[in-house]
C-alpha cells in the first residue's frame, strides 16, 4: 500500500516539478492588479485569450469573468490543470478550453491576447514562436519578466509588486 501511494505521489509531482524547470515554479498573481491588466489588455468581444501555464486560473477566469471571449488555457502539471478545471467550473466559465499540454507544442495563431508569467529563459524561447505564430496586433502580457529586446507598449508599476509588461505584435 505505501509503494502504491508512493507511486501515485511520483506521478502526479514529477510532472509539476518538470513544469517548475521548463516555464516556472508556481507563483500567483496578485489579485490586485487582475483589474487593471484586464483594462490595459483592452480586451473586445469576441477574442480569444491564451494562457500559457495556467497554475491556479486566477488569470483565466478572471478575463472570463469581464468579457464575451474565448478562453484558452495550457498547462502541463497534472496538480494544477485540475486546480483551473475546478476553478472553471466553479466559476461557472463556460466559453474555455483547457489543455493538459506543453504551450511549446500549442499553435497560437488564434489568440488575440497570450498571458505569460514565465521565467526569462522560457521567455526568451517564446520570442521567435509568438514571432511567427501570432497575427498582427495580438497582445502579450508577462508578467514579472520582460521579453528581451522588445519594446512594451503599457507596463504596469506598483509599489513592492513585480511589474507587468504589455506587448504587441507589429
Amino acid at each position: 500500500m505505501e509503494l502504491l501511494i508512493i507511486i501515485i505521489l511520483l506521478i502526479l509531482l514529477l510532472p509539476t516539478a518538470y513544469v517548475s524547470v521548463i516555464g516556472a515554479p508556481i507563483a500567483l498573481t496578485d489579485k490586485l492588479v487582475i483589474d487593471k491588466i484586464i483594462k490595459i489588455a483592452d480586451v473586445k468581444d469576441g477574442e480569444t485569450f491564451y494562457e500559457l501555464g495556467t497554475g491556479t486560473g486566477r488569470i483565466i477566469t478572471a478575463f472570463a469573468k469581464n468579457k464575451n471571449i474565448k478562453i484558452v488555457g495550457f498547462e502541463l502539471s497534472p496538480i494544477f490543470y485540475l486546480i483551473t478545471l475546478l476553478n472553471l467550473k466553479l466559476r461557472g466559465v463556460k466559453n474555455y478550453e483547457l489543455h493538459y499540454k506543453n504551450f511549446f507544442t500549442a499553435d497560437l495563431k488564434e489568440a488575440n491576447i497570450v498571458f505569460c508569467f514565465l521565467i526569462p529563459k522560457t521567455m526568451e524561447k517564446l520570442k521567435d514562436k509568438f514571432s511567427k505564430e501570432l497575427k498582427s496586433g495580438s497582445k502579450i502580457i508577462s508578467y514579472a519578466f520582460e521579453i528581451e529586446g522588445w519594446m512594451p507598449y503599457a507596463k504596469i508599476e506598483e509599489n513592492k509588486k513585480l511589474p507587468i509588461y504589455f506587448y504587441k505584435i507589429k
